[in-house]
């Protein structure tokens, strides 16, 4: 018999609720009731009477005897924030080095070992979004200097053998935490990108510059590198 929602510590009716909505968003065909029930481990009864209020709240919609993710939830995630307070931190700093460059630049952080863009200016989302091979986003500085920042720094990303990943994760340390891509990865495109520590967390974060000059400015790294310092002192 399934249990009820109240059933137990942490099996509340908000529980309940987010496990319809976890149910309904993993069938892109949409969930029929019994099948939101077997999903959900909640009586028929009750996994009806839960996605009819989800409904009526708009987080849900139901099409003939089918649920599908509403319209409300799809509003909400456009204001999630992979981090807030680097978002915050990152701002001004961003915009000087975007100013003083004439170039995209870009806050990245590794989420579940994914490159994800917390802040981006001048066409960055562009710039990360037309890379047409998913794998050579690791190729790329940013990704290089995420990698390196993690806890975890000498397990080789994807696309890397351990002895090619030992070879550029020295190089980063060496440069002090800075990646540098003289238009190997992309022609026209050079890039520079340095870590960013944030206090009391070992996660990964990291600010790229990205440059369409055929010849690379000198002292781009070090321009990013400050940046990336003044975010840290933003950060404390």
């Amino acid at each position: 018999m399934a249990a009820s929602p109240s059933a137990g510590p942490g099996r509340g009716v908000l529980d309940a609720g987010f496990q319809i909505l976890e149910a309904v968003s993993a069938a892109p065909e949409g969930c029929g009731l019994s099948q939101l029930a077997r999903a959900t481990g909640l009586a028929k009864a009750t996994a009806y009477r839960l996605a009819e209020q989800l409904v009526a709240l708009g987080a849900v919609q139901r099409v003939e005897q089918r649920y599908f993710v509403g319209e409300r939830m799809a509003e909400l995630g456009r204001h999630w924030q992979a981090a807030p307070t680097l978002s915050r931190a990152v701002q001004r700093p961003s915009r000087i080095l975007a100013a003083v460059t004439n170039s995209t630049v870009a806050v990245c952080i590794l989420d579940a070992g994914e490159v994800r863009l917390v802040s981006g200016l001048k066409g960055a989302e562009f710039f990360l979004g037309t890379i047409a091979d998913p794998e050579l986003i690791y190729r790329t500085a940013l990704a290089q200097v995420l990698f390196a920042g993690r806890a975890d720094n000498t397990v080789p990303p994807p696309t890397y053998s351990a002895t090619e990943w030992q070879r550029v994760y020295s190089g980063i340390v060496d440069a002090g935490m800075v990646s540098v891509d003289h238009h190997k990865l992309i022609a026209g495109i050079c890039c520079a990108a340095a870590a960013i520590r944030q206090p009391g967390t070992c996660d990964a974060a990291a600010i790229g510059c990205v440059s369409l000059s055929q010849q690379f400015p000198p002292n781009l790294p070090g321009l990013v590198a400050h940046a990336a310092r003044e975010i840290e002192k933003n950060l404390r």
